[in-house]
């Protein structure tokens, strides 16, 4: 069974308030956060569980997988995503001892208008632009991090030039390079 690269998520977080550091798995949509973990990673066994960072210049590759076959997983999956490096991953990876946390988490943006605007509305007494409504407005970002949790044990801080030609992770990011050129 070939493995099936997920990308489509939305990015990788880093939580430092445990033990040990954990690695979130943002996406946005809860179903399908769920599905993923229920059909997949929960029957994944902590000790076979790959977490790669591939360092390219101003960029790393975050590639995480299961490590050989697992015949209780619906499909045989792993998650990729080229990201920025960024000052939380530079304090995780300075930070990480011997074990990260893999959860999956949804991120929202929660827009909330003042107060103020929405009493005026109410009156009928509104005379703002378009322009200066968006700016009334407050945009948060809701952070909620689903229970469920894998230990992963085999995590790896490499740089591009120091990967195996026949690694599963150069095999990974050549073809995608290539796709892409």
């Amino acid at each position: 069974m070939e493995k099936k690269w997920v990308s489509d998520f939305l990015g990788v977080g880093y939580r430092y308030t445990d033990i040990f550091m954990n690695i979130l798995l943002l996406f946005t949509d809860k179903k399908i956060a769920v599905r993923i973990w229920n059909e997949n990673i929960h029957w994944w066994p902590d000790d076979k569980i790959i977490l790669r960072f591939i360092e390219d210049n101003d960029y790393y590759w975050f590639i995480l997988y299961q490590q050989g076959k697992n015949l209780l997983s619906k499909e045989n999956i792993g998650f990729f995503k080229k990201n920025p490096i960024t000052q939380n991953y530079l304090r995780f990876k300075k930070n990480y001892e011997q074990k990260a946390i893999l959860r999956f988490a949804l991120y929202k943006n929660v827009e909330m208008k003042i107060a103020d605007n929405d009493k005026d509305e109410e009156d009928g007494e509104n005379n703002e632009t378009e322009k200066e409504k968006e700016e009334s407005k407050n945009i948060n970002y809701e952070l909620n991090i689903i229970k469920r949790m894998k230990t992963i044990y085999d995590v790896k801080f490499l740089k591009i030039n120091e990967i195996e030609d026949n690694s599963v992770e150069y095999s990974l990011i050549k073809n995608i390079e290539a796709q892409h050129a």
